[in-house]
């Protein structure tokens, strides 16, 4: 084999592995509508209540929710998260306290919610997350008032 037919054949070996690569790199990419793209809109109720509004690529995927006095069924002092999108990813509400209400590990719509009451008037902050495995796409922190 002559040194200019060698050459060819490691050029054309490295072209073929090249274009491997790039197939494997396209073919394993999610399509961008298939990544999460999480918004969180929080709402001030006049009572004082706080409910943040998650969304994933534009649909509504559920909410965190402070309930500052009883309501319905829930007592006072309740943070609920509720997950109504089957997308695999769960709602997590936080409150400054250590208190969280969590849908992770169940499927969707499912509602959890932790209460205790707390002193009145207290301030604290609440946030909201969306949870997968080991990821957490979080909103930001808004201040509740027991």
């Amino acid at each position: 084999m002559t040194i200019r037919t060698w050459r060819r054949r490691a050029l054309a070996l490295l072209a073929s592995a090249g274009l491997l690569a790039g197939a494997a790199l396209t073919a394993g990419a999610a399509p961008a509508s298939a990544l999460p793209n999480f918004t969180f809109s929080p709402v001030f109720m006049a009572n004082g209540d706080v409910r943040i509004d998650v969304k994933n690529n534009g649909s509504h995927a559920g909410y965190a929710y402070w309930w500052q006095d009883p309501y319905l069924d829930y007592p006072g002092d309740t943070l609920v998260a509720n997950d109504s999108l089957a997308d695999g990813w769960g709602i997590r509400a936080h409150l400054s306290t250590g208190r969280i209400a969590s849908t992770a590990g169940h499927n969707s719509p499912y509602e959890d919610w932790a209460s205790g009451n707390l002193g009145e008037g207290n301030r604290y902050t609440m946030w909201v997350c969306a949870v997968k495995g080991d990821t957490a796409i979080c909103s930001s922190r808004y201040e509740v008032t027991a």
